[in-house]
């Protein structure tokens, strides 16, 4: 529906489809969006790429009606440069223009700088997740990422860890940024991710949460940090619910491959056939390394211990009696934990 108003400006570009312009750019700024969102829905809105630079950043981003973006070498020549020097907006339409590309880009413009001057005031508090998101984007250049850093509050040498984390609740995300001035966090995609000066206290994350943490570097390499976080996150579960990248080791390799390649694999179809009483009891033995230390582990007998390993190895195809066997079912478990958090 979007898409369609300015098909239909060039039909009748009356006062009644200016209002719906004027009334489609108010109501984006009511929902208070980000300027990645106020991008994108005006690239939908014109069926054209748009563009803004940002002068608080220096960063030019153009975004496409199929939500694609990327960043121009330059701005184009005509623009709408925006009040008090917070930058300009634009619009690349081939072809003729459209009855109602003026009202649009002047209510565009106007959206952006009031899009920007609430960003800049929660980059005064170092509270802006934009600029959360700019640091972590390894597409970043080093004067930018500098910057950002500076605008939330840290300086660029200062050690830094990310951390992704899956939260069970969404809506506790907001608790994230009221953590406290060491830390600052964003929403990319389905994950949380935090920055963080010094490790996080596992008491002051949300409950239930899994979470990746990325090793510590010099915030200049941080995006670094956030790829390492993102890789570890992939590797947690229900009974892991904490991974270090710097404890993966050789199994960070893994992430590497295709999915297909994984999925073909005979130990892990064989290990997500387990139930769930299975799988936790062969975790709790390649944990212990023995029937009765795993037993201990679980609050189990014994024998009902080994009972639960007989019947996993009849259905894995191999023993876990012995060291190898132990260490193949681990890295089955940790790939079908890789293929479930995709």
């Amino acid at each position: 529906m979007q898409g369609l108003l300015l098909r239909l400006s060039t039909l009748d570009a009356d006062a009644e489809s200016a209002v719906r312009v004027i009334a489609y750019f108010d109501s984006l700024l009511r929902d208070h969006v980000s300027v990645p969102v106020l991008l994108s829905a005006t690239a939908r809105l014109t069926q054209c790429p748009v563009g803004l630079f940002d002068a608080a950043t220096g960063r030019r981003t153009r975004t496409a009606p199929d939500g694609s973006v990327d960043t121009p070498a330059t701005t184009p020549a005509q623009v709408r440069e925006l009040s008090s020097g917070l930058g300009a907006v634009w619009m690349e339409r081939d072809g003729p223009a459209h009855g109602l590309d003026e009202i649009v880009l002047e209510r565009y413009a106007a959206a952006a700088e009031v899009t920007l001057e609430r960003a800049a005031a929660l980059a005064r508090e170092g509270q802006d997740p934009a600029l959360v998101e700019l640091v972590l984007s390894a597409e970043t250049g080093e004067a930018e990422r500098a910057r950002a850093l500076r605008l939330l509050g840290f300086d660029p040498a200062t050690p830094l860890q990310a951390l992704a984390i899956a939260l069970p609740d969404r809506g506790l995300a907001a608790g994230l940024r009221t953590m406290g001035h060491r830390v600052r966090a964003a929403t990319i995609g389905d994950t949380e991710a935090v920055l963080v000066a010094t490790d996080l206290p596992g008491s002051t994350l949300p409950e239930g949460a899994r979470v990746g943490i990325g090793p510590e570097l010099p915030g200049a390499r941080v995006a670094e940090s956030w790829a390492g976080a993102r890789t570890a996150l992939r590797f947690t579960g229900p009974h892991d619910l904490v991974m270090r990248w710097s404890d993966l080791g050789a199994l960070a390799l893994f992430a590497e491959l295709p999915e297909a390649s994984v999925a073909c694999l005979p130990d892990v179809r064989a290990m997500e056939r387990l139930g769930e009483e299975a799988l936790a009891a062969v975790r709790a033995l390649c944990l212990a390394g023995s029937v009765r230390g795993a037993a201990t582990a679980m609050h189990l007998h014994h024998s009902s211990m080994a009972a639960r390993i007989t019947r996993a190895e009849s259905m894995l195809g191999f023993s876990l009696a012995d060291p190898p066997g132990r260490l193949r079912a681990h890295l089955a478990l940790a790939l079908v934990r890789l293929r479930a958090n995709g």
